[in-house]
């Protein structure tokens, strides 16, 4: 990720900050009230896709991308207030995951977990969750 990015996205995160403090709309929002509105959002993204692939559009595209990481946000923020959970945990969270999931190029001296397929991967991470906590790679080989 470029210095630009990272900038980009916390200035990003502070705009949404700001309009859950002082926005009419935004402010009174919960999970269950943006529920169709992510519902929306999703549609008009696949929407993108195909004029993309039609049209060559890659504009509409971006934008509703856009909306939806809007959306994303605003339920991180959101759930942040509520004490839930914070963005920082979405992101490491999923991060973890995808690690997890893809031991070929995330571990790949371990021959054991290169192995192992989707499904498996799969099913060991629910049964570490299961039992409260993460599975880490270096317990899918010990098959824990």
């Amino acid at each position: 990720m470029t210095d630009q990015t990272e900038k980009a996205f916390g200035e990003f995160v502070r705009v949404v900050e700001r309009l859950r403090r002082e926005c009419p709309w935004d402010s009174v929002q919960t999970h269950e009230s943006l529920k169709e509105f992510m519902v929306n959002e999703t549609g008009e993204v696949l929407e993108g896709i195909d004029r993309l692939n039609a049209e060559g559009d890659s504009s509409n595209f971006c934008e509703e991308l856009g909306d939806v990481l809007m959306l994303l946000l605003l339920q991180c923020v959101i759930a942040e207030e509520e004490g839930l959970f914070t963005l920082e945990e979405v992101i490491s969270g999923v991060s973890r995951k995808m690690k997890f999931r893809h031991p070929r190029i995330f571990s790949p001296d371990d021959p054991e977990l290169a192995s192992l397929s989707w499904e498996e991967l799969k099913r060991r991470e629910k049964a570490g969750k299961r039992n409260g906590r993460p599975v880490s790679g270096g317990e899918l080989s010990e098959g824990k």
